[in-house]
């Protein structure tokens, strides 16, 4: 147990990074964009062990040569769109100005990219590298709940922290959510 939740913990680390970068952009409708992105990163980070299980080593092959490609552009581009946006003048009212929804695509999107590194984890499962040879069915649900449910709760946390930070500059944080977007695909490509 102690093993799955410190892998949770580590799985965890993009979606807490980009949902506290959302957290610092984000101005209107905060709660519910908040559960909204929790509940998918969360997910996705149970799903993705499930298909790594599923898939053993033929998933782990495909997915190993592109993962730090695909990761490294969809952080670049949210982080690049982020910075645009923070720096386009525009005459929308300050609450809709400093509000970048997040769209069922991007959740998608979003959910995929930060979850990709759990397909690893299933794979690991499904070899007896990671809780043990023979993995009961009951088991694996349990380290897949974990692993979705310390995103869940992370992502929460690092969304709503990010409040603390919201008297400074909105350009200033809508560009430093970007730099760390963008900060995350470059550390995916290495």
């Amino acid at each position: 147990m102690f093993e799955i939740i410190i892998i949770a913990l580590a799985l965890a680390v993009d979606a807490t990074v980009y949902s506290f970068s959302y957290g610092l952009v984000l101005r209107c409708r905060r709660l519910w964009h908040s559960l909204w992105l929790a509940l998918t990163v969360g997910g996705f980070q149970a799903g993705m062990p499930l298909l790594g299980f599923m898939g053993g080593e033929e998933v782990r092959d495909s997915v190993a040569q592109w993962q730090g490609g695909i990761v490294a552009t969809v952080f670049c581009g949210l982080g690049a769109y982020i910075i645009y946006g923070a720096r386009k003048e525009g005459d929308e009212c300050e609450c809709c100005k400093n509000c970048h929804p997040l769209g069922i695509f991007a959740l998608l999107v979003v959910g995929v990219a930060t979850a990709i590194d759990a397909l690893a984890v299933g794979v690991a499962m499904a070899l007896g590298n990671i809780g043990g040879a023979d993995l009961s069915t009951s088991e694996l649900l349990v380290n897949v709940g974990i692993i979705g449910g310390v995103t869940f709760v992370c992502s929460l946390a690092a969304f709503h922290s990010a409040r603390l930070l919201h008297h400074l500059p909105t350009r200033w944080l809508e560009t430093t959510a970007g730099l760390l977007l963008i900060a995350l695909g470059i550390k995916s490509l290495l």
